[in-house]
């Protein structure tokens, strides 16, 4: 395995529990891998990230923060 891909498989277990840090990371993750863009009315949440649990962390996050 690669320096990145295991550098981002690490980064993404580590836990992040203060909610101003779990919302600069999704605000971070979406300024660079991803966006909202406004789809038939709906706001609609795109990201493009190399991992699966990287994947489902932002959406676990974007779910309890913001509903």
């Amino acid at each position: 395995m690669a320096m990145t891909p295991a550098v981002k498989n690490e980064i993404s277990h580590l836990p992040v529990t203060r909610t101003c840090c779990r919302k600069a990371e999704v605000s971070a993750i979406l300024r660079f891998a991803g966006g909202l863009h406004l789809v038939s009315g709906r706001i609609v949440i795109e990201a493009e990230l190399d991992t699966g649990n990287a994947a489902r962390r932002l959406k676990r996050d974007i779910l309890e923060i913001f509903g």
